[in-house]
């Protein structure tokens, strides 16, 4: 086919174009500039076969691209491109071919992605379906909710998964600021609705392309765009559109091709006539009412006595509602404006209003009676002669109800009502219009076929995005026919096309006149405009719009491309180690992005605060940070607007906030330290870690223990030690032991004590007693371990023993296996030694059992005294104390004794003999009854004796239960293994299971005093008392420890941060604390340290004891492991089960590592001090050292709080803590609440968090010692009650606190006011309503013990003693109170009971109910908060609970500490210096009164000058020195007319003069003097110089001048003579 032969139909089109693509491969290879266009050489347009991927059948969005489309995509494929097509014509699918096109850069494993962006989160959400339906690629959606991503790890795994990146412009603005995606890795950048992007505008699409697009760049994306109007608005045009994303904009060439696809719809006028000539408004009369209305309500704000921003705020919010009935009155009529005010009330006053109202800040009361007035008058007149008017029915059809305009949309859709299948969408400009038109045509019976639903933008918070969705899905399958729509409807949403198009409101730009008719492309279709006749601007504005759109499209299709390539020139921060850029537009929103991240209440709401300054022509914006930033004030440079202005100051804002770390180096608040937030989250909670967080250590093996034998010669040397054994009550025997091994135990462990519990209450004492050096040859060795191997498998494998023969040969007690190498032996005391008592070893091991029974019968032969047994004949001295074993029982037994009194004709029980019992009941028949029965005890088993002593377990009688025994039915095992070998025996693993522990505690305090020297102080005990778990269930655990470690940790913490990172807020110091505290750190560290191997976290376990001679059988390598131990997750898994390998593995949670690490921290804040402690985290890898000039640092920072010294009375909050203050500043800055911004910036906040911690540890170390007996978790519960803010409030309104605090907050003295008379006037009633307890109150007392500790150079002392003061009614504990659910919760515990809380939100307050469905009782209660309402409730049906009888099985707190025995609190641990040497900092005389004459120095060197009564000198000041704040300049404007920051309504700095004014009308002097003083030079060049003078009224008065520099006006000469004066008063302490 001929490039010229006219196309026929659709498929030649297509068949054409593929024709010509290779043709332009060439040209195609130009991309390759851009980086991207060597890929994109080969094309597939031209290919017809079909593409399997992943085993489908690959979507190919060519098979149904019209021709128009694969044009334009070809177009797209060559250049950047701009789609400019109307609404309908497929410009999404043109973007799909594209992609499609260029899939080869972005599939995986390409490192390229394709980014799509609309400018809604609904048209975000469509396209992506959109794609993901055409497309076989793998796609990512991103708008609103995806605040998950945070960081650049989350964005590069979601750039390893996925290829196309749906999102709002905002967020891809926001990842390329931060650097979390970088310009190069996109190939393909898709904008939809492009016609945002405008040269002047600051649009995200514009700030895409103005910062990052840099042509310069080395790999950049193809632009396309698509729109329906590339202008928009005003100063809209294609060329800067063309500019900005350096793209040509093309439109479909062939408009007959175009016209195949897409309808045109008919343009149609409907006329009506707002007011009849000569008439006034039939509305009027209802106008002058509502006027008078908000007349009457303004008149109700002013004569409230509101807080200013409150009254501002209410003010604007009347204004904005008054005007909007108005317009809905004028719009639609008196019923609309009904409607309206309905809407109003129902929906909370959102409205549409140019500036944003903080809502927070309004009275409500006084809006809402302004609605209610309002509709009251507008429903009255909704009657006729007094009788209501059917407004839903045609006689209601009238004005006033109905205003002409609405009338006549009337009568346009009853016209169409009659039309099958009609859909129609009616345009409105307000949200209220639509809401109420809404529900007007919904309520007419005229229109009743019609359908009616609106829709909104989901920002206005009338509609959610399901609302949205809903509404559309309706519209779509019929459900709804009729849509009132804003201009959200305009653009970008998939709303059915439509047959009529209604615009009520006329469209504002030609753009929302292209899109609006878009929506009408059925055939036959209309587009519709009401229009006032009486208003020739609506026709004239519709004739534009209509001229603008031809113009537009010859533009178009006339246009020569000639794109400029060009670099904006943007203002921008970049920061070098990451990329991270931001420009000024962006900076604003990031400062109040990060004013937003610092710590508030609901008394204050951080952000900036903006204040602008004449300098000639110019504007200079002066940015007041919040009180608690580490910045207070940032001055911009002059700019040709205030806009621009403030983004300039904005951005030194931002750029300063980075250089001191406010900022990270994304540009972003800091955050969380980024971990594995799972992890964390398990971590550092309260719940059982029973899964997957188990991790597998191996434990330490004392070295003292596994020592093997080394022989010298042929004997070998052991250490002894006996075993003192006392039992309690002296009731029994043992034999005695000794134990024997290598090395010598520490002298610390040679003499260790401890008590064992056994049954019934009963006691023993056992104690290590060193006894020397002994030899031992080999021959005894051997004996020695083979008595040792008997001993330990009678009593813990004694089933090995039930043959007649144990071969003692095949001992092998060398195996590799074997970790530890000691004897326990039987010995002879001496008066000075011991020895062992080898004649009993003899005996045991020369037993017939381990001997062949053919190498003779040692002892049987019969002689007299011989006894008969199972296995042949023995002599009673043999039989007689020694083991047994009854086959027919299948029980080993202790033979004691011999009774010779009785044999087996003696009773066994009252009826029958024991010949009888064993042949009835057993079926053994005795072949020798005549023998004397054995008395005998059976073998026990072995227990834990190292277990907690249970409190009910009372001493018993000591009761031993023995047995008659028939000799001929025992077979003889062991001789001489008596019941007190025996009973020795059953002792001495838990013995040496406690000693191996020492010996482990021992080597963990070796190992720290090596590494640190003041570690020596710490004893053995301690340690082992920190690295045992509450598990182990000992008489003594890691957590009463833990409780005073993890208090100091935090206060080391605190101080260490609180004087390294003075530029960082409350919230920031916080979260670097808890990054360093939290059980993940103090896990890893530990882990480090190798602290793990240490821990004892299993009870002994009797069948897990292996020695010397009872070797562990499973042995442990890397390949069997797994298969060992296998993981606490795994189903079927007993913990208390786990087996013992040859490595001595254990599961440990990271938890309990993280736990023995605090709990080692307590070990040595009790036995070393505080020194010590910090010595271990040092030594552990948590820093927490500091300099005193970190501190005399702080110490000179707090004088710039001197100037507030007339704010607050000194003198009695010291008194008030018997403590007099070196440096006032840091007192006054304890008590100034953040919403006080009247200074030079600071407040209580990081006071705050280090009196906090210091709190935290003093009253811990209170509790620890006052109560010694409490157990850990009592003791956790009793910290909580104290350490807590509502329990600090209680404490500072004791004290009156409230009356100091210096806020600029009515709202929060009102509150902390009515908190602290509820809580000075005690009540028996419990249940009266909960008073809501301000934060304020509560930490100004941990603000206070900040400032103390810090004035008394971190004397702890000092700080105990006052804590005593401020605080005595917190630990005074009778007054503990326990939380009421917490007691609900115990309470339904202890009866099995499921305990249920519900809430719901009536009239502005909650009500929370508690409820016990199996009893069928409840409770309810109301309060403010959801908190507060659901406390009364738990606490009411407590009480009911009570009074029916129903008490918790457990003791309360309260009732513990009643019982518990006290002690002198003390202060544990503190052995720090204090830290002295500062200058005594003074409050200024001239605040008591005390003034005299004194020299002040220019801030410029070598121009000093005397100021004085008698001798007045000019003043010169240098303009860059003078400052508001700390070191931050601010330059002398001219011309500024501005106010004081202190005034927080306004919106513009003060000038030098007009704060001089303020000074002395502050205190109390005589207004300030100016004049001109000098005139000088020629009139052409005229100087003025100008003299202030002004007295200092205190004691005696003083009168003060000061003479400014010259200048050529008269303004700028008397702002720097008050420069001067300023200077002069902030140097004598008056600012």
């Amino acid at each position: 086919m001929a490039d010229d032969q006219p196309i026929e139909t659709l498929e030649e089109g297509v068949c054409q174009l593929l024709s010509r693509v290779n043709a332009d491969a060439e040209e195609v290879m130009g991309l390759e500039e851009n980086g991207i266009g060597e890929a994109m050489g080969s094309l597939s347009l031209d290919e017809d076969e079909e593409r399997m991927v992943d085993g489908k059948m690959e979507k190919d969005p060519r098979k149904i691209a019209r021709k128009y489309q694969i044009e334009l995509c070809k177009k797209a494929l060559e250049e950047n491109v701009v789609v400019c097509l109307g609404t309908g014509t497929g410009k999404t699918h043109i973007a799909i071919l594209l992609i499609y096109e260029m899939g080869h850069l972005i599939k995986k494993p390409q490192n390229n992605i394709c980014i799509f962006l609309a400018p809604t989160v609904a048209l975000v959400q469509q396209q992506a379906r959109l794609i993901q339906d055409s497309l076989d690629f793998k796609v990512g959606t991103y708008c609103g909710n995806s605040t998950h991503l945070k960081s650049q790890d989350d964005w590069e795994k979601e750039i390893n998964e996925y290829e196309i990146f749906v999102m709002t412009p905002q967020i891809m603005l926001h990842c390329l600021s931060h650097c979390f995606i970088k310009i190069e890795y996109i190939a393909l950048l898709i904008f939809d609705e492009c016609h945002y992007a405008q040269l002047g505008s600051n649009h995200p699409y514009a700030e895409i392309m103005k910062i990052f697009y840099k042509v310069d760049a080395v790999k950049l994306p193809r632009i396309f765009g698509m729109t329906a109007s590339p202008k928009l608005g005003k100063g809209g045009s294609i060329d800067g559109l063309e500019t900005l994303l350096r793209a040509k904009v093309y439109s479909v060439e062939d408009m007959k091709e175009l016209e195949k696809f897409v309808n045109s719809p008919k343009i149609q006028i409907y006329y009506y006539c707002s007011r009849s000539d000569g008439c006034s408004s039939p509305s009027g009369t209802y106008i002058r009412k509502l006027e008078e209305i908000w007349h009457q309500s303004i008149s109700g704000i002013l004569a409230n006595s509101l807080d200013q921003k409150i009254l501002k705020n209410t003010k604007k919010l009347l204004l904005g509602l008054h005007s909007n009935l108005l317009f809905c009155l004028e719009s639609l009529g008196l019923w609309g404006a009904l409607q309206a005010s309905y809407n109003f009330i129902q929906h909370g006053y959102r409205i549409e209003i140019n500036d944003p109202v903080d809502k927070e800040k309004t009275c409500n009361g006084l809006c809402n009676k302004y609605l209610q007035e309002a509709s009251k008058v507008l429903a009255s007149d909704c009657s006729w002669d007094g009788n209501k008017v059917d407004l839903s029915s045609v006689e209601g059809l009238k004005e006033p109800y109905f205003s002409r305009k609405l009338l006549r949309l009337v009568g346009v859709l009853s016209d169409f009502r009659s039309k099958p299948n009609s859909k129609c969408i009616i345009f409105v400009n307000r949200i209220v219009t639509a809401l109420s038109l809404s529900h007007m045509i919904q309520n007419l019976k005229h229109l009743s076929s019609w359908k009616c639903g609106y829709l909104v933008g989901v920002h206005s918070k009338f509609m959610s995005r399901k609302n949205t969705n809903d509404v559309l899905k309706k519209f779509h399958d019929g459900e709804l026919n009729l849509l009132v729509a804003t201009k959200v409807a305009e653009e970008g949403l998939d709303i059915q096309t439509c047959c009529l198009v209604i615009r009520y409101d006329l469209p504002d730009t030609v753009a929302s006149f292209i899109q609006s008719r878009g929506r009408a492309r059925m055939p036959l279709s209309e587009y519709a405009f009401l229009v006032d006749r009486t208003n020739p601007q609506e026709q004239e504005l519709i004739d534009k719009f209509k001229q603008d759109e031809y113009l537009l499209n010859e533009e178009i299709s006339s246009r020569k491309y000639n794109v400029p390539v060009v670099n904006f020139e943007e203002k921008t921060y970049k920061v070098e180690s990451t990329g991270a850029t931001i420009s000024s537009v962006l900076s604003v929103s990031l400062l109040h992005h990060y004013c937003s991240k610092l710590p508030h209440d609901e008394y204050f709401n951080p952000r900036p605060e903006f204040f602008y300054c004449e300098d000639g022509e110019e504007i200079v914006c002066t940015i007041i940070l919040p009180a608690n930033a580490p910045l207070h004030q940032i001055v911009g440079a002059p700019q040709s607007s205030r806009e621009e202005s403030k983004k300039d100051a904005s951005l030194e804002a931002c750029k300063a906030l980075h250089q001191i770390g406010a900022l990270t180096d994304n540009l972003l608040p800091e955050e969380d330290h980024k971990v594995d937030e799972s992890t964390i989250d398990m971590l550092d909670s309260d719940i059982c870690y029973d899964d997957y967080q188990a991790e597998l250590h191996e434990m330490f093996v004392p070295a003292t223990l596994s020592k093997p034998w080394t022989y010298i010669g042929n004997y070998i040397r052991l250490s002894s030690y006996f075993f003192k054994i006392c039992p309690y009550p002296e009731d029994r025997t043992y034999s005695k032991f000794g134990l024997f091994l290598m090395e010598p135990l520490p002298e610390e462990a040679g003499e260790i004590k401890l008590d064992l519990c056994l049954m019934h209450g009963r006691m023993v004492r056992a104690e290590l007693v060193p006894s020397g050096i002994l030899l031992f040859d080999k021959d005894q060795i051997d004996a020695a371990e083979a008595f040792q191997k008997i001993c330990l498998g009678v009593i813990l494998d004694r089933h090995a023993f039930k043959p007649e023969y144990v071969p003692l040969e095949h001992l092998d007690v060398h195996k590799p296996s074997t970790s530890t190498f000691y004897l326990l032996l039987p010995v002879i005391q001496h008066e000075h030694h011991i020895s062992v008592d080898w004649e009993l070893v003899k005996k045991f091991v020369s037993s017939t059992i381990f001997r062949q029974p053919d190498s003779g019968d040692y002892g049987t032969s019969q002689v007299t005294g011989c006894l008969r047994l199972a296995n042949g004949c023995k002599s009673v001295e043999d039989v007689m104390g020694s083991l047994v074993f009854v086959p027919g029982k299948d029980v080993f037994f202790f033979v004691s004794d011999v009774l010779e009194e009785k044999n087996g004709y003696s009773l066994y029980s009252d009826s029958k003999t024991h010949v009888r019992h064993y042949a009835k009941d057993l079926g053994i028949h005795l072949a020798h009854p005549d023998q004397p029965l054995l008395k005998a005890k059976q073998v026990f088993l072995l227990d834990n004796l190292l277990r907690k002593k249970k409190h009910s377990e009372k001493l018993r009688e000591k009761v031993e239960h023995f047995v008659e025994l028939p000799p001929e039915i025992c077979q003889l095992k062991v001789i001489g293994f008596s019941k007190e070998i025996g009973s020795t025996l059953s002792l001495l693993p838990s013995v040496m299971h406690r000693i191996e522990s020492f010996l482990v505690a021992f080597e963990l305090k070796n190992k720290l005093v090596d590494s640190f020297p003041e570690a020596k102080d710490v004893t053995v005990d301690r340690v082992l008392e920190a690295i045992t778990t509450e598990r182990c269930c000992e008489q003594f655990s890691l957590e009463r420890l833990e409780t005073l470690g993890d208090s100091f940790l935090k206060l080391a913490v605190s101080r260490h941060l609180f004087l390294k990172h003075d530029a960082l807020d409350e919230g920031q110091l916080t979260r670097k604390r808890s990054n360093l505290i939290k059980n993940f750190n103090l896990h890893t560290l530990a882990k480090k340290n190798n602290l793990q191997v240490y821990i004892r976290d299993q009870p002994f376990d009797a069948n897990q004891f292996f020695a010397l001679g009872r070797c562990c059988p499973i042995t442990c390598n890397n390949e069997t492991e797994a298969s060992i131990h296998s993981h606490p997750n795994v189903k079927g898994h007993d913990r208390r089960s786990e087996k013992r390998c040859t490595k001595c593995h254990h599961w440990l949670y990271p938890k309990t590592i993280a736990d023995v690490v605090e709990a080692l921290i307590g070990a040595f804040v009790i036995d070393g001090g505080l020194k010590a402690a910090t010595a271990f985290l040092n030594w552990i890898g948590i820093n927490v050292e500091f300099s005193s000039m970190q501190l005399e640092n702080v110490w000179s920072t707090s004088n710039t709080f001197l100037s507030l010294s007339n704010e607050i009375n000194i003198s009695i909050l010291e008194d008030l803590m018997r403590y007099q203050f070196v440096h006032k500043g840091l007192l006054i800055q304890a008590f100034v609440h953040p919403s006080f911004n009247r200074h030079s910036g600071g407040c209580y906040q990081r006071l705050e968090f280090l009196g906090d911690a210091v709190l935290d540890y003093l009253i811990m170390s209170y509790l620890y010692t006052a109560f010694p007996n409490l157990k850990p978790g009592q003791l956790t519960d009793l910290r909580s009650q104290c350490v807590n803010n509502i329990a600090f409030a209680d404490a500072a309104a004791q004290l009156s606190f409230q009356k100091f605090i210096i806020c600029n907050s009515a709202v929060l003295r009102e509150s902390m006011s009515k908190y602290v008379n509820n809580a000075l006037s005690p009540t028996e009633n419990e249940n009266v309503e909960e008073v809501h307890c301000p934060k304020a109150l509560g930490d100004v007392v941990e603000s206070c013990m900040g400032a103390l500790y810090l004035d008394t150079g971190y004397d702890l002392k000092r700080a105990w003693e006052t804590m005593h003061i401020l605080l005595d009614p917190v630990i005074n504990y009778p007054k503990l109170q326990l939380n009421p659910i917490r007691e609900i919760k115990e309470l339904c515990q202890s009866y099995n009971w499921e305990l249920q809380f519900s809430s719901f939100k009536s009239k502005g307050k909650l009500t929370a109910e508690a409820k016990v469905n199996e009893i069928s009782m409840s409770a309810s209660a109301t309060h403010t908060s959801k908190k507060g309402a659901k406390r009364l409730a738990a606490r009411q049906l407590t009480d009911l609970l009570k009074e029916k009888g129903y008490k918790s099985k457990t003791k309360s707190l309260k009732d513990i500490l009643r019982e518990t025995k006290t002690a002198e609190p003390a202060l544990i641990g503190y052995d720090e210096m204090p830290i002295y040497g500062a200058a005594k900092s003074e409050v200024p005389k001239s605040f008591h009164g005390d003034c005299s004459n004194e020299k002040a120095s220019s801030p410029r060197d070598g121009d000093s000058t005397q100021i004085s009564r008698n001798n007045p000198i000019p003043f010169r000041c240098s303009a860059s020195k003078a400052r508001l704040k700390g070191d931050t300049p601010v330059n002398p404007k001219k011309g500024c007319d501005t106010q004081t920051p202190e005034n927080r309504g306004s919106a513009h700095l003060v000038s030098a003069e007009s704060r001089l004014f303020e000074i002395c009308a502050a205190n109390y002097w005589k207004p300030p003097v100016f004049e001109c003083w000098k005139e000088t030079l020629p009139d052409h060049l005229k100087e003025f110089v100008f003299r202030v003078t002004f007295n200092i009224e205190e004691g005696k008065d003083e009168t003060i001048e000061v003479y400014g520099e010259a200048r050529n006006k008269k303004k700028d000469a008397s702002d720097h003579a008050a420069e001067g004066a300023l200077w002069y008063l902030k140097h004598r302490g008056y600012n």
